[in-house]
């Protein structure tokens, strides 16, 4: 049964097996210049137009200058020269000490890095900001679970949750994390929130069958295992191999 610990979902879209083991979930983080907020529409509201058109101030040239040292950083940490971008945003905050989408990528050059204490400390500083960024709230539970704080990341996972209700990433994460402090049953209920809201999310099955297997039900175990074989998850076919010998003539 050791053998199947919950895996952790191997690289994501970002710059961001088998011995069971994978990673959390990851999404995309903030290094578009372009993109004006990283978090995740809740309820699917939109933008409502002013009634009235308002002056625009124009940039200052420290607002001018800071900007062009982040896309900088970004382009240093997308190719990898982590250490340079984070020169960069050091830079960009001295003009704009409190752009908590900087703060951000910062900590998120940083958990990179696999520098959690430092990347904490960013996620931290960019919540203070702005306490209602998604996008900081799962990085900030990402950096706990490294850091084996589960009380700590379950909470940054259900407060992005609570922000928006249709965020498939962060229950699978909490999924996993329950799954880590020995809540199967809660487990199973957020791998199948993962899965309405991304049907396709293949390791949302694969490791719901962990969960069910754990809680004894070894019928629902093998029907998410066979599924997400189906689906191409990795490590699908060794638990039907070891468990599910009367479900192989429904593999296909």
């Amino acid at each position: 049964m050791k053998k199947l610990a919950f895996l952790l979902l191997s690289v994501l879209i970002l710059l961001i097996g088998c011995q069971l083991k994978q990673e959390p979930a990851k999404t995309e983080a903030a290094q578009v210049e372009e993109k004006k907020s990283e978090t995740i529409i809740v309820n699917n509201e939109k933008p409502v137009p002013e009634p009235v058109i308002r002056d625009i101030n124009p940039p200052s040239e420290d607002q001018k200058n800071s900007s062009t040292l982040f896309r900088r950083g970004l382009e240093l940490v997308k190719s990898q020269k982590y250490e340079e971008g984070i020169a960069y945003f050091n830079r960009a905050l001295e003009s704009d000490p409190q752009n908590a989408r900087i703060i951000f990528n910062r900590g998120n050059a940083y958990f990179i890095m696999k520098d959690y204490e430092r990347a904490q400390e960013d996620f931290d500083l960019s919540l203070e900001i702005n306490p209602s960024d998604t996008m900081v709230l799962l990085y900030s539970g990402l950096t706990k679970f490294y850091r084996s704080d589960f009380q700590g990341a379950f909470k940054d996972y259900s407060s992005a949750i609570e922000k928006s209700k249709r965020f498939s990433i962060a229950y699978y994460n909490r999924g996993l994390t329950r799954g880590q402090m020995n809540n199967y049953q809660g487990a199973v209920d957020d791998f199948t929130q993962a899965i309405i809201f991304n049907p396709d999310y293949s390791q949302a099955y694969y490791n719901r069958g962990l969960a069910y297997f754990f809680v004894k039900d070894s019928n629902n175990a093998c029907m998410d295992w066979i599924q997400a074989n189906r689906m191409g998850s990795p490590n699908a076919q060794k638990a039907i191999d070891l468990y599910c010998e009367k479900y192989k003539h429904m593999i296909k």
